[in-house]
């Protein structure tokens, strides 16, 4: 092989490489963006897309296994080009709308098979593919070609970088489809001259024997991938479900998953597995702490950092550990695959059994958990076992009284926080360390160690709900954020409590002008604003979650549907598709209360959904919509979608009052009411939206990092 040649062959491997792991995760954000607006913009669409491209991997390392065993090269290499050109029958590759039937997981699962597969399964077997052709090349480094694993996941980490923060943020969704296309097509031409040339050697002039392989050292590789897969979903997962379903969120994590690999695969590693082996634990301080503390008590970005930091060090850890017992060259293909498999594991684990098993987010914990083992703690010290000691603090800490001194104790966390410092310091051995955080996280997770009374805790496919008695109320929350309460001993309520009391008077004076107000509600939670409307008002409230609604429906939690006077029509769908159901000029009121948690259905406040909502409203009927939100400003997308069609935008803010029942909130009325408008402006507080600082989002474009509440 001339010297020129061998200097492409080594700049063409890492390219083509780089290229498919780039095209392979830039698709994973872009196709969950175009699902989430069918799914009521739920974090769990994310978890569910990446069990797809998981599985998918799996198959596209079981399928360059395959080639790979095959002796004759110019066999394999005619198989997977034959493989590449029946792609093109997939091209130009798109995503259309999923089938309404059926599971959410298994119509999602389904949709992305038909319609993305073979593409996918091309660039997927790229990493251990064409890592293979390269071993089998004459280059003088093809007997380790791990390195070039580095570059696969440099593509990775640049493509998922550059999502959030440059491809949604400059390009529609249709234009990033067409992009990817032709970059697809790039890379086919790249592969197909790499596998054309004919400098690859037989299977047959190889003399090396490889190690034989036991299937614990592959139960092994495969525990290893779990875990800190595992952890990537979980904490996925614990951080959208509270600020927003969004790229942004989700490839933070992934994207530290991925430079773990970049670190550890490096010929030489950036940190060293050692250095991360001695000082694991010392991180596991920042997660356990925000499972303590909780988001009510620290900013939502120190929750975030605290949990990514924590995350990745543990992926740094079990990726080096793999990096340490990787197999030569000959088994390079079992290995990815056994990666894979762990993978998939991790994605059935938490994207289909866990919301079935768990009334919590309790994987993410759990598997942090399993990664205890991974640690090597040799020593066994002699003396009374740390996990007795931090029961009998945490047993302490639950029977401590509410006063004084001890009150403060409790409040502020501090048993559980020494307990952790103990049990990290100076557990007896990896058993002692195991016990002792398995018990601190089951007093931070068992719902009956919290000072309130637990009646329900469900989950699904659309997130956590939690109903508790405290204080003589019964109370509902999504995930950390209160959804409506309803007090035990009161008689009547006109629907003022929790965040409904600043709209109280719009809908009077609406009230006023019309003797019968047809109401669409976009959000039931409690069910407690149907009784702002009178015997005959029309209301329609519209709730995708079965869960919800059984929990409204339950007299022994919430009475307000049973009570309150209209007669109310329930609907179980997704807001924005019950209103496209409607005929125009339906309604005189429609309210958006649709926030889970404080994540945001982005698709419900685009400039799409705003022309559907005013041919929907009547000529001068209302739109309002809580825009309630710890973590993100969302007024200037609703100001600029209210501009884009001629209504005027009116934006509240109404503080607390704790003798009413009612609790800080934000709302934004858009209309063509002139008169009414003047009227709340005038009497109840409401201001005109003057700012210049507006976000239009569409179907095709949205982008939440201007809306971003920072608060460090």
């Amino acid at each position: 092989m001339s010297k020129n040649y061998a200097w492409v062959q080594q700049l063409l491997f890492p390219l083509s490489l780089f290229l498919s792991a780039s095209l392979l995760f830039v698709i994973q954000p872009m196709v969950a963006k175009v699902l989430l607006p069918y799914y009521g913009g739920t974090p769990a669409v994310w978890t569910v897309c990446m069990l797809f491209f998981q599985a998918l991997l799996l198959f596209a390392y079981a399928y360059a296994w395959f080639l790979s065993q095959l002796k004759n090269t110019t066999i394999w290499r005619f198989i997977h080009l034959t493989v590449c050109l029946l792609s093109f029958y997939f091209l130009p590759l798109h995503l259309s709308s999923p089938s309404a039937e059926g599971s959410p997981e298994i119509t999602i699962l389904k949709t992305l098979l038909l319609q993305l597969s073979l593409p996918l399964l091309v660039i997927g077997a790229s990493a251990p593919l064409l890592q293979y052709a390269f071993s089998q090349t004459n280059n003088k480094t093809r007997k380790d070609p791990y390195y070039l694993y580095a570059a696969s996941n440099a593509g990775s980490l640049l493509a998922l970088l550059s999502y959030p923060w440059l491809i949604e943020r400059f390009s529609k969704v249709s234009e990033q489809f067409h992009g990817w296309n032709i970059f697809y097509l790039v890379y086919l031409c790249l592969v197909a001259g790499l596998l054309l040339v004919p400098n690859y050697q037989s299977m047959t002039q190889v003399t090396e024997a490889p190690p034989k392989l036991v299937w614990k050292q592959m139960a092994h590789w495969v525990f290893l991938s779990f875990v800190p897969c595992s952890l990537m979903l979980g904490v996925t997962f614990y951080i959208t479900k509270d600020v927003a379903a969004t790229p942004l969120f989700w490839v933070l994590p992934l994207a530290l998953y991925l430079l773990s690999f970049v670190v550890t695969f490096a010929r030489k590693p950036w940190i060293s597995y050692d250095w991360t082996a001695k000082h694991i634990l010392y991180f596991l301080v920042f997660p356990v702490l925000g499972f303590i503390i909780g988001v009510q008590e620290i900013s939502v970005e120190q929750l975030i950092l605290a949990h990514l930091l924590g995350f990745f060090m543990l992926a740094l850890f079990c990726h080096g550990q793999l990096a340490h017992v990787r197999p030569p060259v000959l088994q390079l293909t079992t290995f990815y695959f056994c990666l894979a498999l762990g993978g998939v594991l991790a994605g059935l684990f938490n994207g289909l059994l866990a919301p079935k098993l768990f009334a919590d987010a309790y994987e993410y914990p759990l598997v942090m958990l399993l990664a205890l083992l991974c640690i090597p703690i040799s020593v066994q010290k002699r003396g009374w076992p740390i996990a007795t000691m931090v029961f009998l603090m945490l047993l302490i800490q639950y029977w401590l009284p509410e006063t004084g001194l001890f009150r403060w104790i409790k409040i502020h966390h501090i048993l559980e926080i020494l307990a952790l410092i103990i049990l990290l310091l100076w557990h007896k051995s990896k058993l002692d360390l195991f016990i002792s955080m398995l018990i601190l996280f089951a007093f931070i997770f068992i719902p009956q160690f919290k000072s309130s009374t637990i009646l329900s805790q469900q989950r699904n496919f659309y997130g956590i709900k939690q109903v508790f008695s405290q204080a003589g109320a019964t109370v509902l929350m999504s995930q950390s954020t209160i959804h409506g309460f309803q007090f035990r001993d009161e008689q009547s309520n006109a629907g003022t409590r929790a965040y409904y009391g600043a709209i109280f008077p719009v809908v009077q004076q609406m009230q006023a002008a019309s003797s019968s107000l047809n109401t669409m509600i976009i959000g039931l939670g409690t069910g407690i604003m149907a009784c702002q409307f009178r015997k005959q008002d029309k209301v329609t409230m519209v709730e995708i979650d079965e869960q919800v609604i059984n929990i409204a429906q339950n007299p022994h939690f919430f009475t307000y549907l049973r009570d309150c006077l209209p007669q109310i029509s329930l609907m179980q769908t997704d807001g924005r598709l019950a209103v496209a159901q409607a005929k125009d000029e339906t309604y005189d009121l429609l309210v958006m209360d649709a926030f889970n948690s404080d994540s945001i259905p982005a698709h419900l406040l685009t400039s799409e959904a705003f022309n559907l909502y005013q041919k929907k409203i009547k000529k001068n009927g209302v739109i309002l919509v809580n825009i309630s939100n710890r973590h993100l400003d969302v007024l200037p997308v609703l100001t600029a979608a209210g501009r884009q069609i001629d209504m005027v935008v009116l934006h509240k803010h109404q503080s607390g009052v704790g003798r009413l029942g009612q609790l800080s909130s934000d709302w934004v009325l858009l209309t063509q009411n002139e008169a009414l408008a003047k009227q709340v402006m005038l009497h109840d507080n409401w201001r005109f939206v003057a700012d210049t600082k507006s976000v239009l989002w569409t179907d095709d474009y949205t982008n939440i990092v201007p809306l971003l509440k920072f608060r460090w």
